[in-house]
């Protein structure tokens, strides 16, 4: 069905209206209310349902369609805390999509699908270049057609594969799992010394209690550490369990990082005794430190010796004695039972050790086909390679292989036998296999304790796999997170989930190269989240399940990384290292990005929408976007919007550190036509956006902060791409799509900012340095203690310092700097009352040369600064205080401007915005002054 070419409700001022109650669901569902099959398997990135139901409805509904039917229709009438979720329910659209075709090419682990799936439209393609997620879209996407009898089956036959291991797992495991490490061989005295980066097993808080820095206090579920003691020359690991010392289910304590006061008794937690990040190891036994550095530390060079070793013992070239007299090999450190916050930690027996070891040789004896002997990607962009891991076995212990092996085993003799055809057959397989493969992220190497939340942080949960200390081994059938029993559970709540979304849709899904689609009819929308330059390298690190998963599955490929790298769209400079013709360069991203979107236009109706999520902060990644968007397939940008679409908010806070990572929902059409001058391009975006942030301004509507930035950021750009050609830019090709980023878009959207809120607030600021101070105090959230912090790159992707350098904002002590971030410069924001934020003015320099007499300001901030400092310390001469000051300097009428626009729009929060009400005349009655 082709969509008529009137405006769609995506695109209306009245849909734009409901973003932050959209905003707001999907914050909700990337927290506490996650939909249940997420929790089957981990993929990296997952996009709330809300959202991909939100703007995929909205772009087939035409712009008048009315917003109360609307919300009904996706769900969205309420907004409570204690309301539903909408993904939970339903939508209700009565078939008015069926006669309708959505793609998404890049469909990853379904969610936009699923939603378009959800409401009914008539097909639904979704297609994935790689064999891992091709699977998992099947498992979300089709199989849940097969309904309740499918979650019998799964459910019967999971328990099956349960039972088959019970005789195993007893011979391998008496216990429900270990927490291990790596001992090294020290080259002082000659001892095995196990090295811990923390000695913490759970540090579980029961409530919020209070936080000061660095110290936790409240209620604990558990509190429990390991001790190392050297008796004798023995060492000995010891667990320290409070919550049995006292008895008690939950300890009133104050927790830091190496003490803990209970009941006003002190308890010491051992510092770690090693930092791969300083090269700094210290043995336990003779307490000297390892020798070396870097690459040629003694420490790497050992770990690398035992994964060399590793494959000889398997090729049976060396014997377990000789692989145990590696300088470096794991370490039992203590065994646990029990479940969740019950579990039961002891210490390590020498049986314990004996049986670990007993399946080394046990392992020799197992069809080597049956363990992933595949190379990892070689050029390092798996970070655990620098530590000599090159093939995907060394990952896992010899016990985990093996029992391992024996699961690969049971699932290839299900497929004999399960009842039905082939393809019930497949469908029951593969969720026993999503299982598997979510046991193995929690059962591997690359675990680690994770003391504060659930004890065993997966393997995955470092996107680029970190070669992790204090690892986490498990049982198959422990009752634990990550245990092959507890991911059977998981994979029967999310499927009884999965079954209730099934619809009329036709569902089509393609293991297919963007660039190599073959549609057999137009698409009337594509909805999409394409790739973000350098955010994941999926080929390689989705490989940790698709070695296990060929093992089940018939695929072709060796690996994923060997075949298509070259296809994938990503950004990784290492690639380079393997692969030809700048394979992992940005030229090689953005020839790839620009032909798939070229694609996407060949395959889009004329009057179809292209809406494409994009949260990477890179101005080389826009330029990327926009190169192949509009400069090379002649999209033109409709409208934009701010969403959350990543874990919990992505505005990701590190303390008081701010780095812009929300997504900008991008709705493009065909057809960028006609060409302009870009100088007047620029007037004509200046003059359109600031009277629209002018007339929001002045209707009270208007709250910035980072979303509002990229809201705006989006009205910009898409006055920029209504033309097909922009003269005056100087260049071609992706130069002149850098020029247009960086010397125009940018800075037009600065300006337009800062012209609307002159306009609105009725005052005019010009200065470099006034511009910077106000659009960082309005659109960084203020922080409850201390300055607001941007790291590094989001100063150049928000180009808010205008036409001014960093260094120049710092002679003009705007800002000050440190090794990752930029601090602005301006009063403690714990100062809350009046007292305290007159001391806090004092503390800075240019309040405190002018209260010594010396008023020769820089910039009309030190101006503020100091007026803001009368306006509390002596309220009643800040009319004698300003006509004095206009004598001394021309920053004066700047200074009390930059206070009516903070009146205007600041964060109530703020301890700014007190002074700037009285010296914008709201309660000292010189508003005649403000020029």
């Amino acid at each position: 069905m082709a969509i008529n070419n009137g405006r769609r409700l995506i695109e209306s001022d009245s849909f734009a209206t409901l973003i932050p109650k959209i905003d707001k669901q999907a914050a909700r569902e990337k927290g506490p209310g996650r939909p249940t099959y997420w929790e089957m398997i981990f993929w990296w990135t997952r996009k709330p349902l809300i959202s991909a139901r939100a703007f995929t409805a909205a772009a087939l509904l035409p712009e008048d369609f009315p917003l109360d039917e609307f919300k009904r229709m996706i769900r969205l009438q309420n907004n409570g805390p204690k309301t539903e979720i909408p993904h939970k329910l339903q939508p209700i659209t009565n078939g008015r999509f069926k006669g309708f075709t959505l793609l998404d090419p890049f469909a990853g682990f379904g969610s936009i699908p699923l939603e378009a799936k959800r409401l009914g439209i008539g097909k639904v393609i979704a297609s994935e270049l790689l064999p891992t997620a091709y699977v998992f879209l099947k498992a979300v996407l089709e199989y849940p057609k097969y309904g309740k009898k499918l979650i019998d089956d799964v459910k019967k036959y999971g328990d099956e594969l349960l039972k088959s291991l019970e005789n195993y797992v007893k011979e391998l495991y008496e216990d429900n799992g270990f927490v291990g490490t790596w001992e090294v061989k020290c080259p002082h005295c000659g001892n095995y010394t196990p090295l811990a980066k923390q000695w913490w097993l759970m540090a579980m808080k029961s409530n919020e209690g209070e936080n000061e820095e660095g110290v936790k206090s409240g209620k604990f579920k558990r509190i429990v550490f390991m001790k190392p003691e050297i008796n004798g020359g023995n060492l000995r690991i010891k667990v320290l369990d409070l919550n049995k010392e006292f008895n008690k289910q939950s300890i009133t304590a104050k927790v830091s990082k190496n003490k803990i006061i209970v009941d006003g008794k002190d308890y010491d937690v051992p510092e770690g005794n090693f930092s791969a990040k300083s090269s700094n190891a210290r043995c336990l036994y003779c307490n000297n430190v390892f020798p070396g550095k870097g690459d040629k530390w003694y420490i790497k060079e050992a770990i690398k010796e035992w994964n060399k070793n590793y494959e000889r013992f398997l090729n049976g070239e060396i014997n377990l004695e000789d692989l145990r007299n590696s300088k470096a090999r794991p370490k039992l450190l203590i065994k646990f039972n029990g479940e969740s916050k019950d579990i039961a930690f002891e210490e390590i027996t020498e049986e314990d050790e004996k049986k670990f070891w007993e399946s080394f040789a046990r392992l020799r004896e197992i069809d080597i086909s049956k363990i992933p002997t595949e190379n990892v990607a070689s050029y390092g962009v798996l970070r655990f390679t620098a530590w000599g891991i090159d093939k995907f076995f060394k990952l896992f212990d010899a016990r985990q292989l093996v029992i391992f092996s024996r699961i690969i085993d049971e699932l290839n003799e299900f497929k004999e036998k399960i009842g039905g055809d082939e393809k019930y057959k497949e469908a029951i397989i593969t969720y026993l296999t999503i299982a598997f493969l979510n046991h193995i992220r929690h059962n591997c190497f690359l675990t680690s304790v994770e003391p504060s939340r659930k004890f065993i942080a997966h393997a995955l949960s470092f996107r680029r796999f970190a070669f992790t200390w204090n690892w986490v081994e498990i049982s198959p059938l422990a009752n634990i997170i990550g245990s092959l029993s507890r991911s059977l559970e998981h994979v029967e709540e999310g499927l009884e989930y999965l079954i209730l979304t099934n619809s009329n849709s036709q569902v089509e899904i393609l293991n297919s190269d963007v660039n190599e689609l073959n549609l057999s009819d137009k698409i009337d929308l594509i909805v999409t989240d394409p790739p973000y330059a350098d955010d994941v390298p999926y080929p390689e690190v989705s490989d940790f399940y698709y070695v296990w998963l060929k093992r089940v599955f018939p695929f072709s490929y060796n690996t994923q990384w060997e075949e298509l790298v070259p296809k994938d769209i990503g950004v990784d400079e290492k690639r380079t290292k393997t692969f030809d013709n700048s394979v992992g360069t940005y030229d090689y991203f953005r020839d790839r990005l620009a032909k798939a979107f070229n694609k996407l236009s060949e395959s889009l109706n004329d009057d179809g929408l292209l809406i494409t999520f994009y949260n990477h902060t890179s101005p080389d990644a826009w330029i990327s976007l926009l190169y192949a968007s509009w400069y090379s397939s002649k999209f033109r940008i409709t409208t934009t919007y701010t969403v959350t679409t990543e874990d919990e908010t992505r505005i990701t806070a590190r303390n008081t550190t701010i780095s812009l990572d929300k997504s900008m929902a991008i709705v493009w059409r065909k057809r960028a036509e006609g060409q302009k001058l870009v100088q007047e391009v620029r007037k004509e975006a200046i003059s359109t956006v600031s009277d629209w942030i002018s007339t929001m301004l002045t209707k009270g509507k208007l709250k910035l902060s980072l979303d509002t930035y990229i809201e705006i950021l989006g009205k910009v750009i898409s006055v920029f791409t209504k033309y097909e050609k922009l003269v005056g830019l100087g260049d071609e090709g992706v130069n002149a799509v850098s020029d247009l980023i960086t010397k125009y878009i940018f800075p037009t959207t600065t300006q337009s900012i800062i012209e609307g809120l002159s306009k609105g607030a009725g005052v005019s600021i010009s200065n470099p340095n006034s511009t910077y101070y106000v659009l960082v105090k309005l659109l960084i959230p203020t922080p409850k203690r201390g300055v607001r912090k941007l790291v590094r790159n989001s100063l150049t992707y928000l180009n808010i310092s205008g036409n001014i350098d960093v260094k120049s904002l710092q002679d003009n002590g705007i800002i000050s700097l440190d090794k990752d971030s930029i601090a602005l410069i301006e009063p403690d924001q714990a100062a809350k009352d009046q007292l305290s934020l007159i001391s806090a003015l004092e503390q800075l320099p240019d309040v405190r040369k002018a209260i010594q007499g010396d008023y020769n300001f820089s910039n009309p901030v030190e101006a503020f600064h100091y007026l803001e400092y009368i306006s509390l310390k002596n309220p009643d001469k800040i009319k004698e205080e300003v006509n004095k000051l206009k004598e001394r300097t021309r920053f004066v009428d700047e200074a009390l401007a930059i206070a009516r626009i903070l009146t205007k729009v600041l964060d109530d929060s703020d301890v700014e915005k007190e002074p700037s009400k009285r010296l914008s005349g709201e309660k000292t009655n010189i508003e005649k002054w403000v020029q």
